[in-house]
Order: structure tokens, then sequence, then C-alpha cells
């Protein structure tokens, strides 16, 4: 009797254990993408708000240069956190989920990418009432966060978790075809944020 209870509690310690690497796995994969995507979309305002501080290009924003150049610069160090921050988690390592089947992969990804779109629009909310008397353009950096988040909850489930499982479907002989799995979702997450933003 005590062999089957030792051998059943290793057996649901094992499982338990399983599932916890599939859950930890999913949810740093894809909040680090959804870092990327937040990181890559703020870096990018930043450089677009540098060249309207200089008069490069031509923007129907009356502010001042210096409330332009303070908002490039806020948008910029944000933005490369973001980054930063996704290099060195479980993406950056080159943690990826290896030995579960695909349709356990997608079921973690789903559930880890909606959290993560509801958690960004949760922070959106958040961050929205420190925005009174502030320049627009921090306005337009908080917008991307809410276009991350609505893109996480939407279209990622849809079709970047998806396209992320085909790719990984990939014959064996096609390697390079399956380390494409990360990046697809990328640009399928960053474009919608960025048609969203727009």
């Amino acid at each position: 009797m005590k062999v089957f209870e030792n051998t059943t509690r290793s057996a649901t310690f094992a499982t338990v254990k399983r599932y916890a690497i599939l859950a930890y796995g999913a949810f740093g994969t894809m909040f680090d993408v959804g870092l990327m995507v937040l990181g890559s979309l703020l870096s990018g305002l930043s450089v677009a708000v540098l060249l309207a501080g200089f008069d490069l290009v031509n923007v129907s924003q009356d502010l001042s240069t210096g409330a332009m150049l303070i908002s490039a610069v806020v948008l910029a160090v944000v933005g490369l956190f973001c980054l930063g921050v996704a290099s060195e988690g479980p993406l950056g390592r080159g943690r990826r989920l290896v030995g579960f089947k695909i349709w356990e992969v997608g079921i973690g990804r789903t559930i880890a990418v909606f959290a993560i779109g509801f958690a960004a629009l949760l922070l959106y909310q958040l961050v929205l009432g420190f925005l009174d008397g502030l320049p627009r353009p921090l306005y337009q950096g908080t917008e991307g966060i809410r276009a991350v988040g609505v893109a996480g909850m939407t279209v990622m489930p849809l079709i970047g978790v998806p396209l992320s499982l085909l790719i990984r479907w990939a014959p064996s002989k096609y390697v390079w075809v399956r380390r494409l799995d990360v990046p697809a979702m990328f640009v399928v997450w960053a474009i919608t944020a960025m048609v969203l933003l727009t």
C-alpha cells in the first residue's frame, strides 16, 4: 500500500513539475516577446519624436523643442529597458519548450499571451491616470501599451500562436524553420500593435 502511495505521489509530483516547466516556459516566452514588441514600439516612437524635436519632420503638434526632446528620451529609456529585460529573460537565455506536445505548447502560449495582454491593459489604465499635463508623445507611448495588450488578447491567440505551432510542426530536417516560431510571433504581435497604434 505504501509503495502504491509513493508511486502515486511521485507521478503526481512529476506531472505538476512538468506543467510548471511548461507554464514557466510559455509565460516567460510570451512575456519576453511582448516586452520586445513594446520596447520596439517605444524606441521607434522616440526616434520619431526626436526627429520632430529637431524639426526634421513636420508634425502638427504645438510642443516646444525641449518638451519633445524630453519625451523622446523618456520613451527611449523605457523602450530600451523593455528590450533589455526581454534579452535577459527565458527567451534571451535560449530556453525553449522541448519535450512537450504541440497542443500543450499551444494551450500554454495561448493562456500566457491572453493573460499578458490583459495585464498590459491593466497597466495602461494605471499609467493613464498619471499623464495629466504631460506632453502628448508620452500619451502616445502609453497608447503603445494598450495596443500591445489588445493585440495580445485578440490577434495573438488567433494568428500568432497557431502560426508558431505550424512552424514548430515542420519536419525535423528543417531545424532552421523550427527556430522561427518566436520571431513569427514577434512579427504578428508587432504588426498588429502598430496597426492599432496608428
